[in-house]
């Protein structure tokens, strides 16, 4: 046989496969006590966890794809005392061919609840729980609200947003920018491509700005204290605050705000550094 008849028969063959497109669902509920923790483990999937009233914590996986992906694919949710795991993860695929498909893995929890979550495709988003949180992707945005805990968050292809979080942020991107806003806790953000937003609530606990791409904007009380430092070499710097400089050049500002405190640094290669009062 040819070249040119093997190309079709196989063309054919995909088109088959194709055409079998199917889904795979897993639905689970589990009783556990508040304080607990969940962990979900993914290669592929969009993860969404919320808090909630109650001590169940519900768990609905969806994956679409051919029947044949499908058969080798792992989805299992399962517990262990206090502690959820879902894992969702695809089996080998032939040679000739990629896998195509979408998965999604929305998970309600406690309130109080630590979470954990690593995929490598796909968005986290992250709502109304109290407790640690663990959050990161290789190929989307993550998003938290509405948390009170310390949050740790990294993905190497998209934006990061943290609103309204009380705890210690740590926000690390390299393609996309950095939302810190309306947090109450030390603050580190860090993009190679992109943005930097930082909204202070409440006392400096220490604020780390970076990016290699972007402008930084800090807002911040005007009763915050701090010693600053700003290096920008591809921008301007302007406060709205009072800073009394003990270093002032192109390219970087050093001083205090109200006496001095925690540090906050801001450091940009590719834009402005802004410093605007919150009230």
């Amino acid at each position: 046989m040819r070249f040119p008849a093997i190309a079709a028969v196989i063309s054919l063959a995909l088109l088959a496969v194709d055409a079998q497109a199917a889904e795979k669902k897993v639905d689970r509920t589990f009783n556990v006590a508040p304080g607990g923790t969940l962990i979900v483990d993914a290669d592929s999937a969009s993860v969404r966890v919320t808090g909630s009233s109650g001590n169940q914590v519900v768990v609905q996986m969806l994956a679409s794809a051919s029947e044949d992906d499908l058969a080798s694919m792992k989805l299992e949710a399962t517990q262990s005392g206090n502690e959820v795991n879902v894992v969702m993860r695809r089996g080998k695929t032939a040679w000739f061919r990629s896998w195509s498909g979408d998965q999604k893995i929305e998970v309600s929890v406690p309130q109080r609840f630590e979470v954990k979550v690593k995929t490598g495709g796909g968005d986290v988003e992250l709502s109304n729980t109290t407790g640690s949180a663990s959050l990161n992707t290789s190929g989307g945005d993550i998003v938290a609200k509405n948390v009170t805990g310390n949050v740790d968050s990294n993905t190497s292809g998209g934006s990061i947003t943290m609103d309204t979080i009380r705890g210690e942020v740590d926000a690390d991107t390299s393609g996309g920018d950095i939302h810190l806003v309306r947090v109450d806790g030390k603050m580190r953000g860090n993009t190679s491509g992109g943005n930097v937003e930082v909204d202070l609530v409440g006392a400096n606990r220490g604020i780390v700005a970076s990016t290699s791409g972007g402008s930084i904007r800090l807002t911040l009380p005007r009763a915050t204290n701090a010693n600053l430092e700003a290096t920008t070499s591809g921008g301007g710097f302007t406060s709205d605050l009072p800073v009394s400089t003990t270093t002032f050049r192109e390219g970087h500002v050093k001083g205090t705000l109200n006496g001095g405190g925690p540090s906050i640094d801001a450091n940009t290669s590719g834009g402005d550094i802004s410093v605007r009062a919150a009230n």
